[in-house]
């Protein structure tokens, strides 16, 4: 919607303007600065509340037992063993219900998400629309303009501003869930012991 509806991508953004620009805009002097920082702040809400959603636990588990089961059920359908196929595919209900339970909150923490996300989005988008430079260096272009498509090579529509945000926060995605997943197995081994 915001991507699409440009009165809607402006009002979120000029509201979320009154609070980010002071803080992270630099005036508009350091663009890929704040695309770092508005990108951190994303990421680390959407990860923070994925993880109160999420059991790793449980989810590991599920995901285990469900590549177990399809292993089990290719061999038998390899092996041309009938019974043990029919017996197999009664449990399949049970293990895509199994399945379903891990996915459920991950849709739960995407509504939450989502809401930040798009004005966030919305913001930058205004943000970037109104840079008097808007010209930077990226590994894909030595001259390359935030507002420009992200390349004329890729199908994909979107700004190059959107292509250094994704540069910026999928690592730090993945570094925050390690370690919030590191730190949800220690202290599930920590309560079993106990």
């Amino acid at each position: 919607m915001v991507m699409f509806d440009r009165g809607l991508r402006d009002q979120l953004g000029e509201a979320l303007g009154n609070v980010l620009y002071p803080i992270i805009g630099f005036g508009g002097d350091y663009p890929i600065l704040t695309l770092m920082f508005a990108g951190t702040i994303m990421i680390t809400f959407s990860t923070l509340v994925r993880d109160v959603f999420m059991d790793w636990v449980e989810m590991a588990e599920n995901q285990k037992i469900s590549s177990k089961f399809r292993k089990e059920l290719m061999e038998a359908k390899r092996a041309n063993k009938q019974s043990k196929v029919k017996k197999m595919e009664k449990r399949q209900d049970e293990i895509s219900k199994m399945s379903m339970k891990s996915f459920k909150p991950q849709l739960k923490s995407m509504a939450i998400t989502m809401i930040v996300v798009i004005t966030i989005f919305g913001w930058l988008w205004q943000f970037t629309g109104d840079l008097p430079n808007k010209s930077f260096s990226v590994p894909w272009a030595l001259n390359a303009t935030l507002t420009d498509p992200l390349a004329e090579w890729c199908f994909i529509p979107f700004p190059q501003w959107i292509g250094v945000y994704m540069l910026i926060s999928l690592p730090l995605t993945q570094v925050l869930m390690v370690l919030l997943k590191t730190y949800d197995f220690k202290k599930r081994l920590q309560e079993g012991e106990s």
